[in-house]
């Protein structure tokens, strides 16, 4: 393994925090037998039990909150999916096609993600980043923020002096699998290969692709799946024996985090998708989103009732209902506000909603089932779809401790700059994580407001 030249006059490595992206990765995942790697490092950092990603709990709404600090309402990643007439009048984009989104980033003049970029705010400060991932080209695209941090990916590398540089150190991209070893293993290595002793950075994010690549097709407990975690840990063991190597296990702090949460699906066949069949030549769907282009009002009424006689629906939002000042009183009876959820972007639809849910067992003893096609999945307001992993140690992070205090996926960013002296923005939206640092208020010493909207 190549490590920095050890002679007197070599400067230390500026490495100063990592971010680890496992994707999909329940919390109830995480045990001495299924990720050792993972459990010592959360017994000697802080585990949280209550961090959440952002809603709608898909990956590229998330991989944009990290990049941004900021949730769909501010970054306007609003779904997988994203309907964005100035670029393409005609259908939804995928946000996980690299391509596509560089393509809609340019149509839009810079302005495919709508708040400052962690790349940008860094780069500003002087400060390096490299963005390594083993998840699609559309997610390493937008943790990039937008293309604006150097990123090694499978299909999207860049700049284009870092695709030479990649494939020396690095070679050619394994083949997609399942589980993903060859792809996990290679965002390791670029991790540790090109970020630290190649092009020295200050902060390095690491994306594994398991379990969500896995589990999606196999299920949350499946032999298959749990092999797929149990690799994606011992690649994170593999970074942390890497930092160690390096002499930097005292010197990087080390947030792991999920995008989303993980549940078991009822497997039926598109059950939505017939709900909405009658209104094909009216509205315009978009992952759950859903924008009337005929009809208008009334429409959006008639496709509200709809989805509220389904039983496979579950939660619906639209715009704020008049003089609603609590922010939770959707437009339509019976819906909840897009501010209740940080959904209320320029781009957002007419109308969101979510699959139904319950807190029902599968076969391999994980609770949580979704009203949706397929074998298991997210995106859901589900609280097992909701409930995201956070685990954190470093020199600044406190020790053998646990936080029950709510945090989200976007506050990673605005902890980051903290640590590395570098101003937030004061329009961004999330918090610095106090509690996780050594020179914060103990977890529990934190008055926590919790607040209910129906």
């Amino acid at each position: 393994m190549p490590t920095p030249a050890s002679g007197t006059d070599a400067a230390p490595p500026r490495l100063q925090a990592v971010v680890v992206v496992f994707d999909g990765l329940r919390p109830d995942y995480v045990t001495a037998a299924r990720m050792p790697s993972l459990h010592a490092f959360a017994q000697r950092g802080v585990a949280s039990s209550a961090h959440h990603a952002l809603f709608p709990t898909v990956t590229r709404v998330n991989a944009s909150a990290l990049a941004t600090g900021a949730g769909p309402g501010q970054h306007g990643i609003l779904d997988n999916t994203i309907f964005l007439p100035g670029v393409d009048s005609t259908r939804g984009l995928d946000t996980g096609d690299g391509a596509s989104m560089a393509h809609a980033d340019s149509v839009l003049g810079g302005r495919l993600l709508t708040a400052p970029t962690m790349p940008e705010l860094l780069a500003a400060a002087g400060r390096r980043v490299l963005v390594a991932s083993a998840g699609s080209s559309g997610s390493a695209y937008l943790l990039a923020g937008a293309g604006r941090a150097s990123t090694v990916n499978a299909e999207y590398t860049a700049p284009q002096s870092l695709q030479r540089l990649a494939r020396a150190v690095l070679g050619e991209a394994p083949p997609d699998a399942t589980p993903n070893l060859g792809l996990n293993a290679r965002a390791v290595d670029a991790v540790l290969q090109l970020g630290i002793d190649s092009l020295d950075v200050d902060v390095a994010y690491l994306w594994l692709s398991d379990p969500d690549h896995t589990v999606h097709g196999a299920g949350i407990g499946s032999a298959i799946g749990d092999s797929s975690i149990t690799a994606a840990d011992r690649e994170f063991g593999r970074m942390l024996r890497g930092l160690q190597a390096r002499a930097l296990t005292d010197k990087v702090d080390v947030f792991v985090v999920s995008d989303h949460g993980f549940s078991s699906h009822a497997g039926r066949d598109a059950p939505i998708a017939s709900v909405l069949a009658a209104f094909r030549d009216q509205v315009m769907v978009a992952g759950g989103a859903i924008y009337v282009r005929r009809g208008g009002d009334a429409t959006r009424a008639a496709v509200v009732r709809a989805l509220q006689s389904a039983p496979s629906v579950g939660a619906i939002f639209t715009r704020s209902a008049p003089g609603d000042t609590a922010a939770g009183t959707g437009l339509e009876p019976g819906t909840l506000s897009f501010a209740s959820i940080g959904w209320n972007h320029a781009r957002a639809g007419d109308v969101l909603f979510s699959a139904n849910w319950s807190h029902a067992v599968n076969p391999a003893g994980f609770r949580g089932r979704t009203e949706q096609a397929g074998t298991a999945g997210h995106g859901t307001t589900s609280p097992y779809d909701i409930t995201a992993t956070l685990i954190a140690a470093g020199p600044h992070i406190r020790r053998a401790s646990r936080s029950n205090v709510p945090s989200s996926n976007a506050d990673i960013a605005p902890t980051v700059l903290h640590l590395l002296g570098v101003p937030a923005p004061a329009a961004m939206p999330s918090r610095v994580l106090h509690e996780l640092l050594h020179t914060g208020p103990a977890p529990s010493a934190v008055l926590v407001k919790r607040e209910s909207v129906t």
